[in-house]
């Protein structure tokens, strides 16, 4: 079976109707932040905010959830549209060792059609934002395809994608037609905003 032919993370070009969307996206982020008065729990720790946006005809529902470094403090809705609010976190580790590390935010989500229209669609979206500037910058990857694929990675291959790309991703699934874009903007030091949009075009 192909596999997705996703684009060069580092040359990443939006089409007009991507562009629209992800702004869209990233404004609902800023006011999601907003109105849930999401404030650092303590001064060193990150925030990720975030908005998806469906624009293809099918709905979606959340699938699989990766919680590397972080944890949600407004979970992903079970089905789209809607956002997410992510914090870095505090400790590593469990049971009687537990490590006060300050770590960024950095987790994964998959979100699939659960219709029984043929093909089956899959969106993954990971971020990273890191606890500050010194490790690097902020940084998301998109993935569109088959769900049983992207269902079924482990963080491994999607920390691999995401540690390589950049600030912006898209990616084409040209077996299914699935298509996804995202971007990752710094609001301040420890705050960053997450548009994506799934989207399909083989309809």
């Amino acid at each position: 079976m192909a596999s997705a032919a996703q684009q060069s993370q580092g040359v990443v070009e939006f089409n007009d109707k991507e562009k629209v969307a992800i702004a869209e996206a990233i404004n609902e982020a800023k006011n999601q932040l907003a109105s849930n008065n999401a404030k650092v729990s303590q001064e060193q720790l990150v925030l990720v905010a975030g908005t998806m946006k469906n624009v293809q005809v099918r709905p979606l529902m959340l699938s699989k959830t990766h919680n590397r470094e972080g944890h949600f403090v407004a979970s992903p809705p079970k089905r789209l549209p809607g956002g997410f609010i992510h914090e870095g976190a505090t400790s590593q580790g469990s049971g009687p060792i537990v490590l006060p590390v300050i770590v960024g935010s950095k987790a994964a989500i998959v979100y699939s059609t659960f219709d029984r229209m043929y093909p089956g669609l899959s969106y993954l979206l990971a971020w990273y934002k890191p606890e500050n500037h010194a490790n690097g910058i902020s940084k998301v990857y998109v993935e569109a395809g088959d769900p049983g694929r992207l269902i079924n990675m482990d963080w491994k291959e999607i920390e691999e994608k995401l540690d390589a790309s950049g600030s912006k991703s898209c990616s084409r699934d040209i077996v299914t037609g699935a298509a996804a874009a995202a971007e990752i903007k710094d609001h301040g030091e420890k705050t960053a905003l997450v548009g994506a949009m799934f989207d399909r075009f083989q309809e």
